[in-house]
């Protein structure tokens, strides 16, 4: 192996395929602000047909204004989403100017040179002067050398100075290219900020309906005091339903023990399998945002009422298909008075709870695999609006289902 060889791939290699691996990374996190914005616009788009739905509905204003956090929420990404894409685009256009500046020296040094080479050969500016310069040769063959010197520096010199111009010209036009796209964004933004600016201007419509609805204090206390009651008395329901399958799947095996379900060998695994995946289960449905979160927190109107969600609830489009989140067995399908069908599946001592579904596609006792369709979202009798109440457990503890959902 030759030195130059050794110098090549101890230095040049390396260096050439950590540009060659910086432009994949920049290729592919372009693309992946991409695939976000287009999926947060059609987020925005899916929760602007859930507003108008509320908004046609006198009977629940709170949903209404946890659709508008919601829509705001997300055009806030969408505008950090573009501050990013733009802060990438400015990367590109100080590094293709650089690149331009070092093109340009090189240019006007090889005009130099250019110059410098057409003033030496000032003395061959005429035809006489040219050919008493070749016929003032010593022999033929120096004669013959003489002419193609002069040709083939002369060819060089223009060829090196197109080269370059050409190249130039091209660098310019990518970076007008990439300052249209900054433009362009940058105008996307502003945009943005408008729209959100206007949704604020919503928000605040919302609170002065919230202070409307203030002075009719009692009377949606009482409302919320009755759901709360409704969602207990579900909850205490799912509790004892978990408790009776435990009961029953120990039974079966010749085991007593309570609240534990006593796991076969194919059942450790399949719960083991389940554990594996926490943040990565896919959503029991594809389209739709989380309402309300898992665990305790105010009422958004009525700050001294505290609402505790044993799972999460999900609004969705009308009869959005709903999806089994892993592998399992079919253990219960429960038609719950005033909340349509729950579903149940477990996985080993894991179980999903899919709460408000209608049009069932599933039975008691068997086995379903990821993302295979079980049922459809129904429609929520005391909001007008379709939503599923998803859950898990592990055995009778409560999960927050936030923990084990992919995100999207």
């Amino acid at each position: 192996m030759t030195e130059l060889h050794k110098i090549f791939r101890l230095f040049f290699l390396p260096l050439f395929l950590l540009v060659l691996s910086t432009g994949q990374v920049d290729a592919q996190s372009r693309k992946q602000l991409e695939r976000r914005r287009q999926q947060i616009r059609q987020e925005i788009s899916r929760i602007s047909r859930l507003m108008q739905r509320a908004e046609s509905k006198e009977k629940d204003k709170l949903s209404e204004y946890r659709l508008l956090d919601a829509k705001i929420h997300l055009q806030q990404s969408l505008i950090n989403n573009i501050r990013r894409e733009i802060k990438r685009l400015d990367y590109q256009i100080a590094r293709k100017q650089d690149t331009v500046g070092r093109k340009q020296a090189e240019l006007k040094e090889l005009k130099a040179n250019y110059a410098d080479a057409v003033r030496k050969a000032y003395k061959f500016s005429t035809r006489e002067k040219l050919l008493y310069f070749i016929l003032s040769a010593e022999s033929f063959q120096q004669a013959w050398r003489r002419m193609r010197y002069i040709k083939e520096y002369n060819a060089y010199i223009r060829k090196k100075a197109a080269n370059i111009e050409q190249k130039q010209k091209e660098l310019n036009l990518k970076i007008n290219s990439l300052s249209e796209k900054k433009h362009e964004k940058i105008n996307w933004l502003t945009r943005l900020k408008d729209e959100q600016n206007q949704l604020l201007k919503e928000k605040q419509k919302q609170q002065q309906l919230i202070a409307d609805l203030q002075k009719q204090k009692k009377k949606y206390l009482r409302e919320i005091k009755a759901r709360q009651r409704e969602a207990r008395k579900l909850d205490r329901l799912i509790e004892k339903m978990i408790a009776r399958e435990i009961a029953r799947a120990n039974k079966a095996r010749g085991k007593r023990k309570r609240n534990v379900f006593v796991l076969t060998p194919e059942g450790k695994k399949l719960a083991s399998a389940f554990y594996a995946n926490k943040g990565r289960l896919p959503w029991p449905v594809r389209h739709g945002y989380i309402s309300r979160h898992f665990g305790k927190h105010r009422n958004p109107v009525f700050k001294h009422v505290m609402d505790f969600n044993t799972g999460v609830y999900i609004n969705t489009p009308k009869h959005e298909p709903v999806h089994a989140v892993f592998t399992g067995k079919i253990s219960m399908v429960q038609i719950i008075p005033g909340g349509n069908t729950t579903i149940m599946i477990r996985h080993g001592n894991y179980i999903t709870i899919y709460g408000n579904l209608i049009d069932i596609q599933v039975k008691p006792g068997q086995k379903v695999h990821t993302g295979q369709l079980i049922g459809y979202v129904g429609k929520n009798p005391a909001t007008g609006m379709y939503v599923i109440k998803f859950r898990i457990y592990k055995n009778m503890q409560k999960l927050n289902p936030e923990l084990w959902l992919s995100r999207k």
